[in-house]
């Protein structure tokens, strides 16, 4: 089961508001929602070859990719990336 602390909600709700506003959301639990939502059904996951504990869950979303990680079954972080991003972050994980 994968976990998401109310620390970790507060950082990405304060520090990636580009996601927020994008999502459209207005608090921290419609957030662990869309969390949730995306790790769940994934458009494209990625294990990391260096750290196999961390996931990179990849949702698109328009011209934009969503990335949310993982360390073990823990949410770390979540935020946007370009299309030219996502392309590259396949080949290097």
């Amino acid at each position: 089961m994968v976990r998401i602390s109310q620390a970790t909600l507060r950082h990405i709700f304060e520090k990636h508001k580009d996601l927020v506003k994008v999502l459209g959301i207005d608090n921290l639990e419609k957030l662990r929602e869309v969390i949730m939502q995306i790790v769940e059904n994934p458009g494209k996951i990625h294990v990391d070859v260096i750290k196999n504990d961390v996931t990179y869950y990849l949702k698109k979303l328009d011209d934009m990719w969503i990335v949310i990680i993982l360390v073990g079954d823990a949410v770390r972080t979540a935020y946007l990336i370009g299309l030219e991003s996502c392309g590259k972050f396949g080949r290097r994980r």
